[in-house]
């Protein structure tokens, strides 16, 4: 049983992303854990989210806090449809966002995060030190991202943007099998380069290793692509957009493209609305 921790802040995003969660795990028999955080004391790092746009978490009267978990179950009991093998706990605590994800990633033995953004500006400023990018970057999970309108219809076209320099092992793949189980889902290799000039072959060796050995792990057709664009993080979305895109996989311990690709502070601000979610993978 897999066991998914979603923080809630009650929002149409937060519920969205618990819908997501429910439509993708629809088969697969899960504890769902709804955390909801109420915030005493904050620093630069445990700021309220609202302050920086995430929608992440919001504080409200702690009178109205039993009201809105109440509704919560209420929602959740009418779209799971009542599956005898998905089990829901709320959980409502008081203290600060990251220690309490630490403590119930350890104590519930926490599978994967799933948490809602909501959009392309959101999605760039998630990664940006707000508390959802915390996440990603300092708690050791496996977190997907979910925009306020993605809807889960299954995953045809799958992103995974590669840097060479990293090293791909057995377990980061079979992470990705674990997650891609449909045989229809096409896996996009992605590697982006700034200009055009030839690959090196040593590029090219290691692209069709990889390709071949995803292909043995996932029993799913895996393709090669590069993208050249001067903005890695403009590549990635465009071709994703091209593609009409259903997940992007990011490999977390992949720090050099994961900072080019959301955590460059001097990157114009990401201008058109995705609804591509992101599964960011501990590697």
């Amino acid at each position: 049983m897999k066991n998914i921790l979603i923080p809630t802040d009650f929002s149409k995003n937060s519920k969205n992303s618990i819908r997501y969660a429910l439509d993708l795990f629809q088969a697969t028999p899960c504890h769902f854990f709804l955390l909801y955080v109420n915030v005493e004391g904050s620093n630069f790092t445990e700021k309220p989210a609202y302050e920086f746009g995430t929608n992440i978490l919001v504080e409200l009267e702690p009178k109205a806090i039993n009201q809105k978990l109440n509704d919560l179950e209420k929602f959740i009991t009418s779209i799971s449809s009542k599956k005898e093998h998905h089990h829901f706990t709320t959980i409502r605590e008081q203290g600060y966002f990251l220690s309490s994800i630490r403590k119930h990633i350890q104590e519930k033995e926490i599978d994967l995060i799933i948490m809602g953004t909501q959009g392309a500006s959101e999605l760039k400023e998630f990664f940006t030190g707000t508390r959802s990018g915390d996440v990603i970057t300092k708690v050791e999970c496996d977190t997907l991202v979910v925009p306020k309108k993605a809807k889960f219809q299954g995953f045809k076209q799958v992103i995974l943007p590669v840097d060479f320099e990293m090293a791909y092992d057995d377990a980061t793949l079979n992470k990705i099998a674990n997650y891609i189980t449909s045989d229809k889902a096409h896996i996009n290799l992605l590697y982006v380069t700034k200009s055009p000039i030839p690959l090196l072959e040593e590029i090219e060796v290691l692209q069709k290793h990889l390709a071949q050995r995803l292909s043995e792990k996932l029993m799913n057709t895996v393709s090669f692509h590069r993208v050249v664009s001067r903005k890695i993080e403009d590549g990635v979305h465009s071709f994703a957009e091209s593609l009409n895109a259903d997940l992007i996989i990011m490999i977390s311990k992949d720090y050099n493209l994961f900072q080019k690709l959301f955590l460059d502070t001097t990157v114009e601000e990401v201008s058109f609305e995705t609804t591509i979610p992101l599964l960011s993978l501990q590697g």
